[in-house]
């Protein structure tokens, strides 16, 4: 009787067992992708190979196997992050703004565990920037332009695909005898070497030195950037809105008016107040580190 019941028992919990799928294959791409929203938060992504923006930082959630949206496993003992809007992959430089640690990384995915940061880091791009599990870092992003833009065009579903796919010969050139026979033209016949690299799908990446360099301390208080306009009128009209304050910077000899609401003394305050502007209609507010 006894061994009856425990052979129902573990049929039970095999029956009660979920079966996980297993993983696709890495098929390593280019992505940019569509607009999407996180919450109340709207995100555009982007192909911008000169990107450098302030914001904030934290360690993914994510502790288990997965495919990246750039088609990697994910490795939490790698150098990589994720970015809501640049294209994938790109190489950028982070800076944590209050220890000046600087590290490079690879970003290969979209944020999943926490709207409104700025970027993701697996646990081990964390420990070398100096940030812990639950800790929110202020930090600096710079692309590394020629690393990122090379990356790119060596890519299946790079910027480089499409133009190989318009312009790419034909396999053989077939001629017209007189005698109306068809034949192959062996001379003419001509191949792209570097178009079936473009398509290869098992292309593997090198992984990024795991290494840190101790850059400027420089700090910088929190910020919401609410909106930016050329002309004043706006800027002010939004400013007095949400009971911000206007800067202006010089962008391509151009002055640009930039709408602030802060300085913020915590994390967890600007959090509220970009949940606030976000549900009041200001879907392009996010937080920076000035």
């Amino acid at each position: 009787m006894k061994k009856y019941l425990f052979s129902l028992l573990l049929i039970s919990i095999a029956c009660c067992t979920k079966e996980e799928k297993p993983l696709q294959p890495a098929q390593i791409h280019y992505v940019v992708g569509q607009p999407y929203q996180v919450g109340e938060q709207w995100y555009y992504p982007e192909e911008n190979f000169a990107y450098h923006a302030t914001g904030l930082a934290v360690i993914s959630k994510n502790q288990k196997d997965k495919l990246t949206a750039d088609g990697e496993y994910y490795d939490p003992q790698r150098m990589t992050g994720a970015h809501p809007t640049l294209q994938l992959p790109s190489i950028i430089k982070v800076r944590n703004v209050d220890n000046g640690r600087e590290i490079s990384i690879r970003l290969n995915d979209r944020p999943s565990s926490y709207p409104s940061r700025l970027l993701e880091l697996t646990p081990k791009a964390g420990e070398l920037l100096g940030i812990s599990n639950g800790q929110t870092a202020k930090i600096e992003i710079v692309e590394e332009e020629d690393q990122s833009q090379n990356l790119a065009f060596e890519m299946p579903n790079g910027p480089q695909t499409e133009m190989k796919v318009n312009t790419a010969p034909l396999d053989t050139i077939m001629v017209e005898n007189l005698n109306g026979k068809s034949s192959e033209n062996n001379a003419k016949k001509k191949s792209d070497p570097t178009f079936p690299k473009a398509l290869n799908s098992s292309l593997i990446l090198k992984d990024m030195p795991i290494t840190f360099t101790q850059g400027q301390i420089t700090g910088g208080q929190i910020w919401i950037d609410c909106g930016s306009f050329t002309l004043r009128v706006y800027a002010n009209k939004l400013a007095a809105r949400i009971g911000g304050r206007v800067t202006y910077s010089f962008e391509g000899g151009r002055r640009i008016l930039h709408v602030r609401s802060g300085p913020y003394q915590s994390v967890e305050s600007a959090d509220q107040n970009l949940d606030y502007l976000l549900k009041s209609g200001i879907k392009g507010a996010k937080i920076i580190v000035e």
